[in-house]
């Protein structure tokens, strides 16, 4: 099982990055490697809502349907991998620093087949593509404040 963490700094209210980042139709704003998203579940987010995702990495598209297991307004969402190539799961943890907010991003994968040989390497790899998210995601909402 491999972890990635990374968490940023954003200069808006708590209140606001929630409601951004569980926005599907707004992801592939600021994650570098979502093409798509679509909620196929009806009704707000909350647990057992479920999205299917395509992402290109590593050259590769890939095709991901989560399911929302935790959900606590404004302070944490945890999902979990029910379909794709590599089983996953992963949090959003909100911290408030006054007019600011933390925001952390833990995801836990466990590579099989040809992922299992080259995870290190993915590791880094998403971990990179991770910092690089989280900081368009500043970017985005610093910009709209």
């Amino acid at each position: 099982m491999t972890r990635i963490e990374r968490s940023i700094e954003i200069e808006r209210p708590v209140s606001d990055v929630w409601k951004f980042v569980h926005d599907v139709t707004k992801g592939n704003l600021w994650q570098t490697t979502l093409l798509e998203a679509q909620q196929e579940t009806e009704g707000p987010m909350r647990v057992g809502t479920r999205v299917r995702e395509t992402r290109r990495f590593l050259g590769i598209r890939i095709e991901t349907v989560w399911e929302v297991t935790e959900y606590e307004p404004i302070t944490r969402s945890s999902v979990k991998g029910v379909s794709g190539p590599i089983p996953l799961s992963g949090s959003y943890l909100l911290e408030s620093l006054d007019a600011s907010t933390r925001f952390i991003v833990v995801g836990e994968l466990e590579a099989h087949r040809f992922f299992k040989l080259a995870e290190p390497l993915f590791a880094r790899m998403a971990g990179r593509e991770l910092e690089a998210s989280l900081g368009h995601l500043k970017d985005l909402l610093e910009a709209e404040g």
